[in-house]
């Protein structure tokens, strides 16, 4: 519904601003004005909106360097950002859309064709699954577009691979509650260990990704799994603990003693592509 819909303006033209937030809030839209280019990163990382229009030239930083940074995140990499600007060269439209923009809009626009866009933009948006329901992560669609894009960038970079180990016997024992629970602290310790340039994924159920840009993938397997191994014993009864190990029924209907929540990570690295 376009009156949940929130678009973050960012232009630095006081009065474009006011007339555009008012047309958009006629229009049944929550808008929000930036000023200049960093503000608008720190905006919407900070509460990331459902659309962002952005003009080029504004102080401090301009539109394209503000999407790459916003593309290079993962709470904002998934949301539609259209151009708006008097710019209109061949070379500018380019580079704009190589920067990460889905749409670019020439000044003076057509406000019925804006308006249209807006809505076009939103309505794809919502029916593409972009997020795991359970911790808000980026899911399989924006994890498949982020390694596309690294690799149409020949960029290097590794991928990690996260599996909860002995997660369905943790979920028969404890119940789906705790499961989540489980799940969620998971979230948090690689939103916590993983780089801040990193793209941070859960693809479902126990499996998360990380597309990591530094050179120290196995150092930093390293520092998820103590963190892990730190955080997990909060979740278990202290008899489990104590005897470290849970019982219970495997896939075949065969009782046997299962080990406590750990986790396996697979490391692949573009550095070995010629």
């Amino acid at each position: 519904m376009t009156s949940q819909a929130r678009i973050l303006v960012a232009d630095d033209d006081p009065a474009l601003c006011l007339l555009l937030r008012e047309t958009l809030q006629d229009a049944g839209y929550d808008a929000t004005i930036a000023s200049n280019g960093d503000e608008l990163v720190r905006m919407a990382q900070d509460q990331p909106p459902d659309l962002i229009l952005v003009d080029l030239m504004m102080p401090l930083m301009d539109g394209f360097e503000a999407i790459r940074q916003l593309r290079n995140d993962t709470r904002t990499a998934h949301l539609p950002m259209i151009i708006l600007t008097a710019r209109s060269t061949s070379s500018d439209v380019v580079t704009g859309f190589d920067s990460g923009a889905d749409d670019y809009i020439i000044k003076p626009y057509d406000i019925d064709v804006l308006l249209a866009r807006i809505r076009s933009h939103l309505r794809r948006a919502a029916q593409l699954p972009v997020r795991n329901p359970l911790t808000g992560m980026p899911g399989n669609v924006l994890l498949q577009a982020e390694l596309d894009r690294q690799i149409s960038q020949n960029h290097q970079f590794s991928l990690l691979w996260i599996d909860l180990d002995n997660f369905k016997a943790f979920n028969d024992a404890y119940g789906f509650a705790r499961g989540d629970r489980a799940i969620h602290m998971l979230a948090h310790v690689i939103s916590e260990i993983a780089a801040r340039e990193d793209f941070v994924g859960h693809i479902g159920g126990d499996d998360f990704a990380i597309v990591h840009f530094g050179n120290d993938s196995e150092d930093l397997c390293r520092r998820l799994i103590a963190r892990f191994d730190e955080q997990v014993r909060g979740l278990y009864d202290q008899t489990d603990l104590d005897r470290g190990y849970l019982r219970g029924i495997d896939r075949h209907g065969v009782a046997r003693q299962f080990g406590l929540l750990s986790l396996s990570i697979a490391v692949v690295s573009t550095s070995t592509r010629s």
